[in-house]
């Protein structure tokens, strides 16, 4: 494990705010503050490594970034975070909420949660957001670019790692509640503890439910929607060397729907869906026991599973399902050697085997065809430098069983810490893949009225992607600004075509496209203390995204920004603080359909958000807050013919007791 290299505390900054917000390459939503750099990331290599020495672009959202938000779904922070597009089908609550990764696809983007892959075989391999409440989050990495070589198919744009809280010595004890708008509520509450530095544990339940607005630009019938969440986890260490744990989730949504129709798109309709989730992880760690005092030596087994289960009904009868699960087994094996009496260098060399199994099931696929079989095989290396020079290279074989070629990806980072102008340089280069999902494999059969097929000979998804970046502090390490360029190539994209029957009529299926979507951008962001409890984080991202025809790709907005004003102050001796965040999405574009489902190129209009939220301690351990959304009352839409929610207020009170029996 790589010791981080510690940086002084962070100072106040008096000025900087009005010129960062004139700068036309404006700011940069990330916790990269010089603090931060000092603490651990685990997403970014197979070993937890000092923030200071990641070669990689990375975010890191805290539960403390949520908290003063006040967020109810995961997708609403992910706004902040540059390079990431977010498109909701809908502004009513649980919609199809897709997240898309420096100009790479929703289904090119993992997503995970303590480990476990969500990206679900049976939703095109993508994971919806719709269904994510920020509850019981103790952080959240996003590891930007190909990160294939680590994490196999589905990380070609990046990661997003989703981490749960865990226990702390004694007991704890909380709740929540809170209600507003739209006929919204939203209770919750746990418990965690732990024993000595032996167990910890979490257990924790979220119930939300709104009456929600029409999804349909075009209708009025609301659309509601309920989720219930339930997710803990426990850790045991019975012997100093010995860990080992379980984790799991669970989520049961049901969110109501509208129709599509040809040449209007969105339009009402009694239609919902029900979303079944399960996701469990078990893992046992051994470290061996001190070999030298120069050498340390891990091993871990995990087994993971996850399994969605989702059916649609229209007019309220049973119109289709889809069902998907992967099942996971890993080994890993770290040597960690500190050989500092030789230029100060430290070394970790990774192995780490997966079996991974996907299998499929929906209305509309073969049923005997519906499996992904891969066994992959990774090494990784680190090397840390004078407590100056990072450097990673990884190479990851996925032996495809049975389907298509095999592939193999690498990737490699570099940073450099000049201490003396206190400036940090990063770069990183890799190659990705992205493995045909079942449905383009197998599907078969008649969606909508349109038929569909699979088509076996598909073959993976490549990339080529590299970045970038210098991060500077300023003012006596009081303000960071951090800017990176990168380019991503991707070719042998899969999309849908349609071919002849022999009767002349058509129907649908996919293929690789010809030709290289050509995409680069530029992330710039700020972090900054503006002076004693008042906290500013800014972001933007320009981003060119083009296809083998140079057309742009869809629901990918060429300018993307945020600006995150919070400030934490006492009154009457109690804690306070108010929070307001603005988030910009530029002009975009979209699909329109006409009546016989010729799709069309349409462009949907830029839109602002502004919110402001606010808390108050009004007695030890009790708060109460509120909230408004969309204070400007912008009406904007995502998705061609969805609508979004108005102008919106929300208030609550949360209670946090103990720790108690420490």
């Amino acid at each position: 494990m790589f010791t981080p290299i510690k940086r002084p505390a962070n100072a106040f900054l008096s000025s900087l705010f009005t010129a960062t917000c004139l700068t036309p390459i404006a700011l940069f939503a990330a916790d990269e503050s010089p603090k931060a750099l000092t603490k651990m990331v685990v997403t970014s290599s197979l070993t937890p490594t000092s923030a200071a020495q990641v070669g990689s672009a990375v975010t890191v959202i805290t539960a403390e970034d949520i908290a003063r938000q006040q967020i109810t779904y995961v997708a609403d922070i992910l706004r902040t975070v540059p390079g990431l597009a977010v498109n909701q089908t809908g502004g009513s609550f649980g919609t199809l909420t897709q997240v898309r990764m420096r100009g790479a696809e929703g289904n090119q983007t993992l997503v995970r949660l303590d480990g476990i892959e969500l990206n679900d075989p049976a939703g095109g391999s993508e994971y919806n957001f719709g269904n994510m409440l920020a509850d019981n989050i103790e952080r959240i990495e996003i590891i930007r670019g190909a990160q294939s070589a680590l994490y196999g198919s589905d990380a070609v744009g990046g990661v997003i790692n989703i981490i749960t809280k865990k226990g702390s010595k004694g007991l704890q004890v909380n709740a929540n509640a809170e209600g507003g708008s739209f006929g919204t509520y939203k209770v919750g509450g746990g418990f965690s503890g732990g024993w000595k530095d032996k167990v910890d544990f979490s257990l924790n339940v979220n119930q939300f439910a709104s009456e929600g607005i029409s999804i349909a630009a075009s209708g009025t019938e609301r659309d509601a929607s309920q989720n219930l969440t339930l997710d803990g986890n426990i850790n045991i260490r019975p012997l100093e060397a010995l860990e080992l744990g379980v984790s799991g989730r669970m989520v049961r949504a049901d969110t109501d729907t509208d129709g599509f129709q040809g040449g209007i798109g969105a339009v009402d309709a009694d239609n919902r869906s029900e979303t079944r989730q399960g996701y469990t992880k078990a893992y046992l760690k051994l470290t061996v026991p001190e070999i030298t005092d120069w050498l340390q030596w891990e091993h871990q087994a995990s087994f993971f599973y996850s399994d969605s289960q989702r059916k649609s009904f229209r007019d309220q009868a049973f119109a289709s399902h889809f069902n998907g699960n992967k099942i996971k087994y890993a080994y890993q094996t770290n040597l960690l050697m500190d050989t500092s009496q030789f230029a100060q260098s430290r070394h970790a060399l990774t192995f780490l085997y997966e079996h991974e199994e996907d299998s499929a099931d929906s209305t509309f696929s073969s049923k005997n065809q519906t499996r992904l079989i891969v066994n992959s095989y990774v090494g990784e290396y680190q090397l840390a430098l004078f407590d100056r020079v990072s450097l990673t290279a990884s190479v990851r074989h996925d032996d495809n069983v049975r389907q298509f070629q095999d592939v193999t990806t690498f990737r490699t980072t570099a940073a450099y810490q000049h201490i003396e102008t206190n400036t940090k340089l990063h770069a990183s280069y890799g190659t990705g893949a992205k493995n045909p999902t079942l449905s383009e494999l197998y599907i078969d059969g008649n969606f909508s009225g349109r038929e569909y097929r699979g088509n076996p000979n598909l073959q993976a998804e490549k990339s080529n992607s590299w970045d970038i970046g210098i991060q500077q502090f300023f003012f006596d390490e009081r303000v960071s600004l951090d800017v990176t360029y990168y380019n991503n190539q991707i070719k042998n994209f899969i999309q849908r075509t349609t071919d002849i029957n022999a009767d002349g009529s058509r129907y649908f299926t996919y293929g690789n496209a010809p030709g290289i979507n050509k995409i680069e951008g530029i992330e710039v962001g700020i972090t900054a203390n503006l002076m004693q409890g008042l906290d500013f984080v800014g972001s933007y991202t320009w981003a060119s995204t083009k296809d083998a025809k140079n057309i742009a790709l869809v629901r990918r907005p060429k300018h993307i920004a945020s600006a995150n004003l919070n400030y934490g102050f006492s009154v009457l001796d109690r804690k306070a603080n108010i929070n307001l965040g603005v988030k910009y999405n530029g002009q975009q574009t979209d699909y329109a359909f006409d009546a016989a489902f010729n799709r069309s190129i349409v462009v949907l209009s830029d839109y602002t958000l502004v919110n402001i939220a606010a808390s108050y301690e009004i007695f030890d351990h009790v708060e109460i807050f509120a909230r408004v959304e969309n204070m400007l009352n912008d009406s904007y839409q995502e998705v061609y013919s969805y609508a979004s929610r108005g102008v919106a207020g929300y208030g609550g009170v949360r209670v946090a007791l103990g720790p108690f029996l420490k």
